[in-house]
C-alpha cells in the first residue's frame, strides 16, 4: 500500500489536486451545517423556503455542470473552468456578507452556485487524465484517495466551523469559506498546469458531440443505479438524526457519535477499495456496496438499541466509501475518452440523489414514521443490485459505438 500511495503521489499534480480536495471539502463543511439556522434566524424564512432555495440552486448546477462538463472534452482548458468555479464559489458566499434581502440573495446564490458546481467534477477529470498520462497506478486507487481527501475535509470544516461561528458569528464561517475557496484558486493559478490537448481524432470528436444520455442504456444504467444509491444515503441521513432521538431514546450526543463514526470510517475504506479495485472489478465493488447498505438498513429496521445503531455505522461507511470512491471509477471507466463528462454524471448522480431523497424523506417519514421510511432505502438499494447484476460487462469502447 505504501508504495502505490508513493507512486500516487508523485505523479505531477497529484499531490496538488489532493491539497484543493481537501480544501474544498473544508470550505463546503465550513459553513454547511449552520445554513439552516442563518436562514430560518437571520433571515426570517421558513424550513420549507430555505428547502425550495436549495432545491433550485442544485437543479441550476446539474444543469450547467452537465453543459460545460460535456464540452470540456472536446479541449477547452480545464484549468481555466476549475480555477473559474472556485472564484464563483468565493463570490456566492460572499453574497452571505453584502445581501441581506432573501430575494435578491436567492437569485445571486442560484447563479455563483450554479457556477461553482463546475469545479468538483473538473477536479476528477484532471486526476484522471494526470493518472492516465502517468500509467503509475490505477484510476480506482487514485479516485478513492483523492475522494478521501474530502471526507478528511469535511470532518475538519464543521469543528473549525463552530469555532468560528463562536468568536465572530455567521459573518465568520462565510468569511472563512470564502478565505478558503480563495486560497484553492491561488494554488490553482500558481502550480496547476494547464492541458489542453484534444487526444481524439476528429471522428471520435464527432461521435462525443452526438452522445446522449438516454440513447445509451450502458451509460444510463449505471447512472441510474448511482442516482437510487444516493437517494437512499440522502433519504436515511435526513431521518436517522430524529430516529434515534425518537424510536431509540437516543440523544443528541448520540447523533454526533453516530455520524462522527461512519465519517472517521469512510476514510480507510475508501483508501481500501481502491486497493480492492486492482483484484475486483468497480462493478462488483459497486454490487458488494449495496448488498451492505441493504443490510444496514435491515438492521435500521429492527434495531431497538443504540449499540445496534452505532455497530451498523461499520455497514454504513462501506456503503458510502463505493458509492463516493468507486462510483465515479466505474462511471469513468465507461467513458474513457470523455473524462469531464464521465465526472460530471457522477456529481450530478449526487446531485440529483440528493435532491430526490431530501424532498422524499421527510415527507415519506411524516406519513409512515422514521423507522419504516427506511423500507423505502431498502427497496432502493435492492433494485439498484438488481440492476448491476443485469448490466453486465461491456467493453469501455462499447458506448461510443452505440452512439447515434
Amino acid at each position: 500500500m505504501i508504495k502505490r500511495l508513493t507512486e500516487l503521489f508523485s505523479i505531477p499534480s497529484y499531490a496538488l489536486l489532493f491539497l484543493c480536495m481537501f480544501l474544498q471539502g473544508m470550505a463546503i463543511s465550513l459553513s454547511a451545517p449552520f445554513l439552516s439556522i442563518y436562514f430560518t434566524e437571520q433571515l426570517g424564512v421558513s424550513v420549507g423556503v430555505f428547502g425550495i432555495f436549495l432545491s433550485v440552486t442544485l437543479i441550476a448546477g446539474i444543469w450547467i455542470s452537465m453543459l460545460i462538463g460535456r464540452r470540456s472534452d472536446h479541449g477547452m482548458n480545464r484549468k481555466n473552468i476549475y480555477l473559474f468555479s472556485t472564484i464563483c464559489n468565493a463570490l456566492a458566499y460572499s453574497g452571505y456578507l453584502l445581501i441581506k434581502d432573501f430575494t435578491i440573495l436567492f437569485i445571486y446564490m442560484t447563479v455563483f452556485t450554479a457556477l461553482g458546481a463546475l469545479g468538483m467534477p473538473q477536479l476528477f477529470a484532471i486526476a484522471r487524465e494526470a493518472v492516465s498520462k502517468s500509467n503509475l497506478t490505477d484510476h480506482a486507487f487514485a479516485n478513492s484517495t483523492l475522494r478521501s481527501a474530502f471526507s478528511l475535509g469535511f470532518i475538519t470544516g464543521p469543528l473549525i466551523g463552530t469555532l468560528l461561528i463562536a468568536a465572530v458569528g455567521f459573518s465568520g464561517i462565510f468569511s472563512g469559506t470564502i478565505g478558503v475557496f480563495l486560497l484553492v484558486a491561488l494554488l490553482i493559478f500558481l502550480f496547476l498546469k494547464s492541458n489542453v490537448e484534444l487526444k481524439a481524432s476528429s471522428t471520435e470528436v464527432k461521435k462525443v458531440t452526438n452522445f446522449r444520455l438516454t440513447q445509451n442504456r450502458h451509460i444510463l444504467l449505471p447512472f441510474l443505479i448511482l442516482v437510487f444509491m444516493y437517494t437512499a444515503h440522502w433519504m436515511s441521513s435526513i431521518n436517522t438524526a430524529l430516529f434515534i432521538t425518537h424510536n431509540l431514546g437516543g440523544t443528541t450526543s448520540d447523533v454526533g457519535l453516530v455520524s462522527s463514526i461512519c465519517a472517521a470510517l469512510e476514510i480507510p475504506f475508501m483508501i481500501m477499495l481502491g486497493l480492492l479495485s486492482a483484484k475486483y472489478s468497480n462493478r462488483i465493488l459497486m454490487m458488494w456496496g449495496a448488498l451492505l447498505g441493504g443490510a444496514y438498513y435491515i438492521v435500521i429496521l429492527i434495531s431497538g438499541e443504540m449499540w445496534q445503531m452505532l455497530a451498523a455505522q461499520i455497514l454504513l461507511a462501506v456503503f458510502v466509501a463505493v458509492i463516493s470512491a468507486i462510483g465515479i471509477s466505474y462511471i469513468q471507466d465507461l467513458l474513457p475518452t470523455m473524462p469531464g463528462y464521465a465526472s460530471t454524471l457522477f456529481s450530478n448522480s449526487s446531485t440529483i440523489g440528493r435532491l430526490i431523497g431530501s424532498l422524499l424523506g421527510g415527507g415519506l417519514a411524516s406519513v409512515v414514521g422514521y423507522r419504516y421510511s427506511f423500507v423505502f432505502c431498502l427497496i432502493l438499494v435492492t433494485i439498484s443490485t438488481i440492476m448491476l447484476v443485469i448490466s453486465g460487462r461491456h467493453s469501455v469502447n462499447e458506448p461510443q459505438k452505440l452512439v447515434v
